[in-house]
């Protein structure tokens, strides 16, 4: 599972700008990418896109609920 940090570069070493809650030793696979203005401003926390693929929806998901028939009429 990813886990989305905001950091920062200080010209030698990235620093987080956020507390991480990772297993002390746990090895990690780190893609560091810039991060778009809107993104970067303080307090912006929406990542559009994160979940894409966690969630399935059913095929009938567009299909009426019977339990509002009495409002469809």
């Amino acid at each position: 599972m990813a886990t989305y940090l905001r950091a920062h570069f200080d010209g030698q070493s990235i620093i987080l700008d956020e507390p991480a809650t990772l297993t002390p030793g746990q090895t990690l696979r780190v893609l560091v990418e810039p991060a778009t203005d809107s993104l970067a401003s303080p307090g912006e926390t929406k990542l559009f896109g994160a979940c894409k693929g966690m969630f399935v929806m059913g095929g009938d998901f567009n299909d009426p609920l019977d339990c509002f028939a009495d409002y469809r009429e």
